[in-house]
């Protein structure tokens, strides 16, 4: 009900080929591997994000696991989804480097703060993204999880309460701080 019937259009045919690129993909889980882009789409509409917002977290990510191209994206959603969309990759390509080197950290944190610098709704997509996958975190081997949920508290946790998103925080914290601290 926030959005113009054109935006609501445009969702729609988002949420058609975010399941169309993302066909047979399967998540951890067992679900559709579409479940999770629309999912954070929710998430954002929930927040009142944008029509491009919304559409780009339904595409966040298609450039990485699909066929789907940069072009393809600008071409049927117009350029701003297409930045959106390649930041949000960026991001998450910087983001899930398993080197732990400072130098490595460093320079994932130079990259998002480079990304959110020219369109913060990158880092408003990425927290979504990182708050549905929190929220199905149980699928994760015992290690993915400690690594995921650690990470999430170094930058995730931090992002969302600089950003005063304290409910987002708040929600990153609870899903991850009993698998970081089961005891405490």
């Amino acid at each position: 009900k926030h959005y113009a019937n054109k935006d609501v259009q445009r969702i729609s045919q988002a949420i058609e080929v975010c399941k169309k690129a993302h066909g047979h993909q399967i998540r951890a889980d067992g679900s559709p591997y579409s479940d999770h882009p629309i999912a954070v789409a929710t998430i954002l509409a929930e927040w009142h994000g944008d029509a491009d917002t919304l559409i780009a977290g339904l595409l966040h990510d298609t450039l990485e696991d699909t066929d789907l191209s940069s072009e393809q994206i600008a071409k049927k959603f117009g350029e701003p989804v297409k930045d959106l969309v390649e930041g949000v990759t960026k991001f998450t390509v910087a983001d899930v480097q398993h080197d732990h080197r400072l130098d490595r950290k460093t320079e994932t944190l130079r990259k998002m703060f480079e990304t959110m610098r020219r369109d913060i709704r990158v880092a408003i997509i990425k927290l979504a993204d990182r708050l549905h996958n929190v929220r199905t975190i149980d699928s994760l081997s015992e290690e993915r999880q400690k690594r995921f949920a650690q990470e999430t508290i170094d930058i995730y946790y931090k992002l969302a309460e600089r950003l005063g998103m304290n409910d987002v925080r708040r929600e990153l914290g609870d899903h991850c701080m009993p698998i970081l601290k089961p005891k405490e």
